[in-house]
């Protein structure tokens, strides 16, 4: 497992402690994209530079191997049972399952999509925002 939880709003420094050092780095002009390969994930990371400096803005975790439902994914980076309910990949009927991820020690609402390929889940993101979807 590789804890996941939190990254929103972390600084650069504060996500290699966590994640280790990124494998790969790039500047593109406010942002900085970073891969960081935490056990068996890549975590794609977008840090954002504002008035209060470099910090993360969204994440995109993708395992090695996928899940077949959503509890088993999420608890993989940490994110369970924060975003439930759960939701079996071979069933759902999108290939994305998107689901409000709180963070109550900050009072704020994340936007999480979890991503189902060939009847698995293979991928898991966080973004900075509320979510906006019906």
């Amino acid at each position: 497992m590789t804890d996941c939880s939190g990254l929103i709003g972390l600084t650069e420094p504060q996500l290699a402690d966590r994640l280790g050092q990124p494998a790969t780095r790039r500047e593109t002009g406010d942002d900085v994209w970073c891969v960081f390969e935490p056990g068996d994930l890549t975590c794609r990371v977008r840090l954002r530079t504002d008035a209060d400096g470099t910090r993360c803005a969204s994440w995109t975790a993708s395992f090695a191997l996928g899940y077949p439902t959503l509890a088993s994914a999420l608890s993989e980076v940490g994110l369970w049972p924060a975003a439930g309910p759960d939701q079996r990949a071979d069933l759902a009927t999108t290939p994305l399952v998107r689901r409000p991820l709180p963070e109550p020690e900050r009072s704020v609402v994340h936007s999480l999509t979890a991503t189902i390929r060939n009847g698995l889940f293979t991928q898991v993101s966080v973004f900075d925002e509320a979510p906006d979807w019906d």
